[in-house]
């Protein structure tokens, strides 16, 4: 399971501080993020971790909302469950760009095909 995430709402997704996802990328199984979450940061890098929260309407910060630990609430779901979905996501694309990667050495692809063509959970 992975360890640390940093969600940008509607921008991107930094699984362990390594793997990086762009929202497009996110796939049809991600839990729901209210759009009045901005940033969720749950990592061990310096500083804390939180939900940065925004204003539904006019999208102003207004305020954070601290995480103590992994079965805080996030929405509807919980840092437990993203971590989990963020594991498997990771794999699916990893997945996907090997399933490509031998397509292409095989010259069995398509021109103009890209990973996300190999992939079942890209939304």
């Amino acid at each position: 399971m992975a360890t640390q995430i940093v969600i940008l709402n509607e921008d991107f997704i930094k699984i362990d501080d390594s793997f990086h996802i762009n929202w497009e990328e996110k796939g049809n199984a991600m839990p729901s993020i209210p759009n009045t979450i901005h940033c969720i940061l749950w990592n061990n890098l310096p500083g804390p971790n939180e939900i940065q929260n925004r204003d539904a309407v006019n999208l102003d910060m207004i305020g954070n909302t601290p995480l103590t630990s992994s079965s805080d609430a996030v929405g509807d779901t919980t840092i437990d469950d993203l971590l989990t979905w963020a594991e498997s996501r990771k794999s699916q694309i990893e997945q996907a760009q090997t399933d490509y990667d031998a397509a292409v050495t095989a010259g069995t692809d398509t021109a103009g095909q890209t990973w996300k063509d190999y992939d079942p959970n890209y939304s």
